[in-house]
C-alpha cells in the first residue's frame, strides 16, 4: 500500500512539473563588438529569464514590458568610447538557448 501512495504521490509531482513545462520566455539583446566598436546583429546575450509558476502569457507579457522598457531607454553605451550604439531586446519562448 505505502509503495503505491508513493509511486502515486510521485507521478502527481512529476505532472505537477510538466504543466509548467513551456511556460518560460527569455529575454535576449544584441551587443557590442569590442575590438571594433560597432553594434554586432549576431551577438545573442541572455539578459533574463521569465519562468513565474504561471501561465505563459503571464511570462510573455512581463517579458515584453522589459523589452519595451530596455528598448525605449535606448542608447546604452554613450560617450567617448563607443559612441552611440543601440543594441536590440526581443523575446523568445523558452529557457536561455546559446
Amino acid at each position: 500500500m505505502m509503495i503505491k501512495l508513493s509511486a502515486a504521490l510521485g507521478l502527481m509531482f512529476l505532472a505537477a512539473c510538466a504543466m509548467d513545462a513551456g511556460t518560460e520566455y527569455t529575454l535576449y539583446r544584441t551587443g557590442i563588438d569590442i575590438p571594433t566598436k560597432t553594434h554586432d546583429e549576431t551577438l545573442r546575450i541572455h539578459v533574463a529569464t521569465f519562468d513565474a509558476h504561471q501561465d505563459a502569457s503571464y511570462n510573455l507579457a512581463n517579458c515584453e514590458f522589459a523589452q519595451e522598457l530596455f528598448n525605449s531607454s535606448q542608447p546604452h553605451y554613450r560617450g567617448s568610447t563607443f559612441g552611440t550604439i543601440k543594441v536590440r531586446y526581443w523575446c523568445e519562448k523558452g529557457r536561455f538557448k546559446k
